[in-house]
């Protein structure tokens, strides 16, 4: 056997290693290069977002949809842009926030709404339907209640009010208003 025929087989295999080790290095370096995080920009987007949760008797609780959500990185909140939530009781809708933007605190379970903030109540047998239009809203989850310190309007029925700040409690229905209040009433 001739030595060209002896050396082939071991050229071949040194070829394959450099070609193995050249491909593995390529792919290390894309790999292992960590990638620069920035904090301003989000770490996911959705849009056109629709979500609903059910009680445990798989009535309906809340109904949320935004024209956006995104989160940014190491950041437990989630923004949201043109939202709408809408709360039952029972099964039942109880109130409605519609606003330009929000923010969903998740560890604390609660979210704030700013710019053009919309809380309305629909007529019920019992009641007349309240529209409440504010610049900020604060509601919590866990307590089942909204509240601002802002101005505000509302309609309630015929009557319309101005105050500073109020606080509604959805288990008990209660809205107190805080100051500043002016109440037209119109039977």
């Amino acid at each position: 056997m001739n030595r060209a025929a002896r050396l082939f087989p071991l050229g071949l295999m040194l070829g394959m290693a450099l070609l193995s080790f050249w491909l593995n290095v390529l792919t290390m370096q894309r790999g292992d290069a960590p990638a620069k995080l920035d904090l301003s920009r989000p770490e996911y987007t959705i849009k056109q977002l629709t979500a609903k949760r059910f009680d445990a008797q798989g009535r309906p609780q809340q109904y949320m949809q935004a024209a956006q959500m995104w989160q940014l990185p190491r950041n437990p909140n989630v923004y949201l842009s043109q939202p709408r939530i809408e709360v039952f009781q029972l099964g039942i809708p109880d109130y409605t926030v519609t606003a330009a933007a929000g923010r969903y605190h998740k560890q604390q379970k609660t979210a704030d709404f700013s710019d053009n903030v919309r809380w309305e109540r629909k007529a019920t047998a019992a009641a007349p339907g309240i529209l409440l239009q504010t610049s900020v809203l604060h509601v919590d989850t866990v307590a089942r209640s909204a509240s601002n310190h802002a101005p505000l309007v509302a309609d309630y029925g015929t009557s319309r009010l101005k105050a500073t700040g109020f606080i509604y409690k959805q288990d008990s229905g209660q809205l107190n208003l805080l100051s500043n209040v002016r109440i037209t009433y119109a039977p």
